[in-house]
């Protein structure tokens, strides 16, 4: 990546004889006030901004207009004068007309309905990745079809262009312009050609506006731990983090950080934000008694002075008009681990700026389109899908939808393989892998994020009563396919022993037994409780003892020794709808040994949701709180003894062994066939 640095030739003091520059600085030029021509110049330093001047040398010098380049020009202005007017005639919104899912929701013009969930990726898969190597009549098809990406090698930028007319225009205007550009003149990068403001300005201008209070004038070296430091916090990286976010080619990774752990003055400003947002992320996963014995700071402190390098860190890079995927990167990993509940709602906002970003990179459409190589395809899927991933789970915390629709994209999910499987110089896609691979707890929550999103399109309004049956048959089948499929593709090759894979098995568990009682949720709801309590008294045990075991689970996910490293992701899913089933069933049960264990991980969980690390509940937290309040005194006025909260799981009835044994009661849930 080119660095946006400073020419060495520009003196780097004022004093004693500085040499005056031909040309203003940048800032001053787009200020439009006098430059003293001195580096830095005296508006520069006022502002306390970065000065940068143009480098030395001549002006762009003009080719003599000869009579057929003025032929020439004639035409070819005549050509775009046509594209203008058909733009102007028939405007964006006819150009690229909106149409309508079956479900309702608008698809974008250009783009390939499909449910990545119905036989897509597989068919895709069976029949082998696209070919790279295509024609050029090939490329101008695939150009109309699904859009363009522009993409820089030399800067490693690139945009999505989607629409036709700006597509052939951009092009056009790209033919003139290389028409009158001799071969010996000095060319601009794209990014100087469109405007005299860096990246940095850029981020001066609008990034306070979200990071608040930044210096980009200054460096951020102090920032920068000391090398020992540094290896221990990407080791603690690559424990607790990259198992679970997997979006960074991990070799490249190691390249980086010998960079940044020796001489963080030539780390550019786009990776710089990158090891920035990784130590942020190894902080943020430690306990805070490891984070004080092993970085001798205390984690909150750290935590704010990490959290704030990233940000600057992120200014610096020009965040918001970024074309750089390590930009993107470096911002995805920060808002993921940035687990403190007081940044739900701001995660939640600055994903809708994150999806922009990812959509004006292009990574909605699969690369597959474009001829990207396989190490930067596979990249590209796996930064996409975890921000589709993101965008629920934010959505999900402050009760709206999310933000991208089915139909809004064609990205394939990741095949499941190592990153070693990949290298920047391979032209071949990689054979997919069959059993457990570092992709697979992620290809996993895709899988239920797919499951998620089908359910969702079932809508009963306006449903008689038998359709509701219908559909709640259709919403069982649904979720009984899709714990079939992930059982043969996945969960059937876990080893139990590995606590890694036993996760990834408990988390799909979980997931499926959450979609199982959601249907049920869903479809009592219209029928009414007393339909639910006089005709499903067996069905009412089930769903009960389902609940209960989900909170079971989510409690030992946080607390095993085993797993609580990866307690940070644990702790964006709160499972409310199992936690609001439980207490409303023991409004209305007798006292029995299942409602003290019902009790007991309720305490357990809210607890923990509602504990030091803060209020997990968000806009649901007062509507359990008094839920959970008059199940209490319903408890209370029976006269029974609370179920401490010191005793074991096994005293609760949970008596596998979580590491060893993946059978119980959540296993036997409905007719189907649990058997992982």
């Amino acid at each position: 990546m080119a660095q946006d640095t400073i020419n060495t030739n520009i003196p780097l003091s004022r004093e004693g004889g500085s040499t005056l520059l031909q040309r203003s600085c940048y800032d001053c030029s787009r200020r439009k006030v006098r430059c003293n021509k001195v580096f830095p110049c005296e508006n520069c330093v006022r502002l306390g901004v970065e000065c940068k001047f143009p480098p030395p040398g001549r002006k762009l010098r003009k080719t003599p207009k000869t009579s057929s380049n003025k032929a020439e020009l004639v035409s070819r202005l005549r050509l775009l004068e046509q594209q203008v007017e058909k733009l102007g005639s028939k405007g964006i919104a006819e150009d690229a007309p909106e149409r309508d899912n079956d479900d309702g929701s608008p698809v974008r013009s250009g783009l390939v309905k499909h449910c990545p969930g119905d036989g897509v990726n597989e068919q895709a898969r069976e029949e082998g990745e696209d070919d790279f190597k295509t024609n050029k009549a090939t490329s101008s098809t695939l150009e109309d079809q699904f859009g363009r990406l522009v993409v820089d090698r030399n800067t490693g930028t690139s945009r999505y262009v989607n629409h036709q007319v700006l597509t052939d225009l951009a092009e056009q205007i790209k033919e003139v312009r290389d028409l009158f550009d001799s071969p010996e003149s000095p060319t601009l990068s794209e990014e100087e050609y469109s405007s005299p403001i860096s990246a940095a300005a850029h981020s001066e201008m609008s990034s306070p506006f979200i990071f608040g209070y930044h210096s980009i004038a200054h460096s951020l070296s102090n920032y920068h731990p000391p090398p020992t430091i540094s290896h221990l916090l990407f080791n603690v990286f690559e424990e607790n983090v990259a198992p679970i976010i997997l979006i960074i080619h991990k070799p490249m990774l190691k390249d980086l950080l010998q960079t940044a752990s020796t001489n963080s003055e030539d780390l550019d400003k786009e990776s710089e934000a990158l090891i920035f947002s990784i130590y942020f992320a190894a902080i943020n996963s430690m306990p805070p008694e490891e984070c004080l014995a092993q970085l001798g700071a205390d984690h909150t402190t750290l935590t704010k002075q990490y959290r704030f390098a990233v940000e600057q860190a992120l200014v610096r890079a020009g965040f918001l008009h970024t074309r750089k995927l390590v930009v993107l990167q470096a911002a995805v990993l920060f808002l993921s681990c940035a687990c403190n509940p007081q940044d739900a709602h701001f995660v939640w906002t600055m994903i809708a700026v994150v999806t922009r970003l990812a959509l004006s990179l292009g990574l909605h459409r699969d690369s597959s389109h474009f001829g990207l190589g396989p190490l930067e395809t596979e990249m590209r899927r796996r930064l996409w899908w975890y921000i589709y991933l993101l965008d629920v789970r934010s959505s999900d915390s402050q009760a709206t939808s999310p933000q991208i629709r089915e139909g809004d994209y064609d990205t394939r999910l990741p095949l499941n393989i190592n990153d070693g499987d990949l290298s920047p110089d391979m032209v071949e896609t990689p054979p997919e892998r069959t059993g457990f691979t570092e992709m697979t707890l992620t290809l996993v929550r895709c899988e239920i994020l797919i499951l998620h999103r089908k359910l969702m399109q079932f809508n009963s309004v306006g449903v008689d009563a038998d359709g509701h049956t219908t559909m709640f048959q259709k919403r069982l089948r649904t979720v009984e396919e899709s714990r079939r499929s992930l059982d043969e593709r996945y969960l059937q090759f876990c080893d139990l022993e590995i606590a890694i894979q036993w996760v990834t098995a408990t988390l799909g568990r979980i997931a499926l037994a959450r979609s199982w009682l959601v249907s049920h949720f869903s479809f009592m709801s219209i029928e009414g409780f007393q339909f639910k309590a006089d005709l499903w008294p067996d069905q009412c045990n089930l769903l009960i003892l389902t609940a209960i075991e989900v909170l079971e689970f989510v409690y030992l996910l946080e607390t095993h020794e085993n797993t609580m490293k990866w307690c940070w992701l644990f702790q964006g899913y709160v499972q409310w709808q199992a936690f609001t089933f439980v207490l409303s069933e023991l409004c209305m049960r007798p006292n029995s040994p299942l409602s003290d264990r019902a009790w007991m991980a309720v305490d357990r969980v809210y607890e923990r949701w509602n504990g030091p690390m803060g209020n997990r509940l968000g806009l649901m937290m007062r509507p359990l709180e008094r839920l959970r309040n008059r199940a209490a005194a319903i408890r209370e006025t029976t006269g029974t003894i609370p179920v401490a909260n010191d005793l074991d799981l096994a005293g609760a009835g949970l008596t596998i062994n979580p590491m060893e044994e993946l059978r119980g009661d959540l296993l036997d849930v409905d007719t189907f066939s649990w058997t992982w």
